[in-house]
């Protein structure tokens, strides 16, 4: 478990010191007491915290789905050495036979 300042929280949330402290108080952002001298905040709890505010978020605006499978039909090659020369000669005549189209002049 590793503690930071408030003022360190504050820094990773974007906020002012001020607010950091006001979070802490109203127990929005995970905080202990620290030898009767202060607050400090449980790193890991707050990075947890801001990682989950941050899936919600893009979740919420339509960028990222729940879904885990990529709906694309590609194959994707293993990772782990390069092709052979006969390889590549194959990958490179497969890219040069898509279709391509032309635009007529008027």
């Amino acid at each position: 478990m590793s503690l930071i300042s408030v003022e360190q929280a504050a820094s990773l949330l974007c906020v002012s010191r001020a607010t950091a402290y006001r979070m802490a108080l109203e127990g929005r952002i995970p905080t202990v007491r620290w030898m009767k001298r202060g607050v400090r905040v449980h790193a890991e709890k707050l990075q947890q915290m801001i990682d989950e505010a941050a899936a919600a978020s893009i979740c919420a605006a339509g960028g990222m789905s729940e879904e885990t499978e990529c709906p694309t039909r590609e194959t994707i090659r293993p990772i782990g050495g390069s092709l052979s020369h006969n390889q590549m000669e194959k990958e490179l005549d497969a890219l040069l036979a898509l279709p391509t189209t032309r635009r007529q002049k008027h």
